[in-house]
């Protein structure tokens, strides 16, 4: 009969045991978001079960798919919605907490290697009770779908009219027959004719968007994870390869609308543009300004902004002081002219579309654009480089983690 009692108390103890474990967090419905070929962030949804009578809050998230793991949330601010970083996650006892997109997730920064859907992806969670768990999250599609309700329609478009500007300083003259069409008197042919031009022409021009919003994705992470020159300059060159190619797009969407069109239907869809669609410079103060002109002109993460803010805390030798402030009093005056004489030349660009300037001198002005945007990602390069020879290794770690909570605000 002893040992009967022995495993009958094993049992008891066991049971036991797996019912206090059950009290606790249960992770239902873990899965990532699958991303384009190139880029390397992503982000994880679940939702969280609080099985106790106390909130127990998530407080770090792991995985050996991603060089930095991060929570995250996202909120409403004047009118935007931003994602900013978060110490913790909270799980209300005896609730469940969703972490969905347009909520609260879990950033996976700096995939180790690409990711694709019904890929499983290891993530470590810990929790304020002092418990751990390990989930196996599948790789999944998400579509636009299921943000409903966090991000409408208007604030996408917007968001997307806002990135079309950013990457062409070209104008949109069919967007003009979309939208004022019936003003051109337009034959049914030419209609036809402007119609097939759209189809044809606007799939490629997505792609080229898409490969340019990749591509400065990938350039801002390869800086902040200290990749090379040479790989800056790969990415930076690829970067501006796409933007001619718009730019060549747009050039050749202006010709097919002229040849479409007779010369005073040509000089009415200009006018239309320039009074209806041409982009109106914002009332904004000197810093917001300078702000607005550097993220236009620059991909990469400005460290130098991040050390100003942080003097007293990096402890910084005057030796170290003296250098920073001897090249930034360098490198600032280089940097706004290059980014002024960029604006400049967009603005001749676009000027010289509806002027009627011939090809050759499009292609010369976008030549100088980029060549100029080369410069600025090179100089941005070597400012990181500088500002990494200056500082010690405990400096500079502090540095790039201000900066990436101060990004992701």
């Amino acid at each position: 009969m002893k040992p009967m009692i022995k495993i009958i108390l094993s049992l008891t103890l066991l049971l036991l045991s797996s019912m206090s474990l059950a009290k606790g967090i249960i992770v239902n419905d873990p899965y990532v978001r699958a991303i384009p070929e190139g880029q390397t962030i992503s982000a994880a949804f679940m939702e969280l079960k609080n099985e106790t009578d106390k909130t127990i809050n998530l407080i770090k998230a792991s995985s050996d798919s991603a060089k930095n793991v991060e929570l995250h949330e996202h909120v409403h601010e004047g009118g935007m919605m931003k994602m900013r970083q978060v110490a913790k996650i909270e799980v209300v006892a005896n609730t469940s907490t969703a972490l969905k997109p347009g909520g609260y997730h879990i950033m996976l920064i700096g995939l180790v290697k690409h990711i694709e859907p019904k890929d499983i992806i290891t993530i470590n969670l810990e929790f304020s009770d002092g418990s751990k768990q390990v989930i196996k999250a599948e790789v999944k599609k998400i579509m636009m779908g299921m943000m409903k309700g966090k991000i409408s329609k208007g604030m996408k478009g917007m968001k997307d009219m806002g990135f079309k500007k950013h990457a062409n300083p070209m104008p949109n003259l069919l967007a003009v027959f979309k939208k004022m069409g019936d003003q051109l008197k337009l034959s049914d042919e030419q209609k036809t004719k402007l119609k097939e031009g759209i189809s044809l022409r606007s799939p490629k021009v997505k792609v080229l968007y898409s490969a340019i919003k990749t591509l400065e994705k990938e350039l801002y992470e390869a800086a902040l994870n200290d990749e090379p020159l040479n790989t800056i300059d790969q990415l930076a060159d690829r970067l501006v390869q796409a933007r001619l190619a718009v730019i060549k797009a747009k050039a050749a969407c202006r010709e097919s609308v002229k040849e479409t069109l007779d010369s005073k239907q040509f000089e009415k869809i200009v006018e239309l543009y320039r009074a209806n669609m041409m982009p109106k410079p914002k009332v904004l103060n000197k810093a917001q300004a300078k702000m607005a002109l550097m993220k236009h002109i620059n991909p990469l993460p400005n460290f130098m902004q991040v050390i100003i803010k942080m003097d007293n805390k990096l402890n910084l030798s005057k030796e170290q002081s003296a250098d920073l402030k001897k090249w930034r009093s360098e490198r600032g005056p280089v940097t706004q002219k290059l980014a002024k004489t960029i604006v400049a030349l967009e603005a001749e660009l676009l000027e010289a579309a509806l002027n009627n300037k011939p090809l050759s001198t499009i292609d010369s002005l976008a030549d100088s654009i980029m060549q100029n945007r080369m410069k600025i990602i090179r100089g941005k390069t070597l400012c990181r480089d500088n500002m990494k020879r200056i500082l010690d290794n405990d400096q500079y770690t502090k540095v790039l983690k201000q900066y990436k909570s101060m990004a992701s605000r």
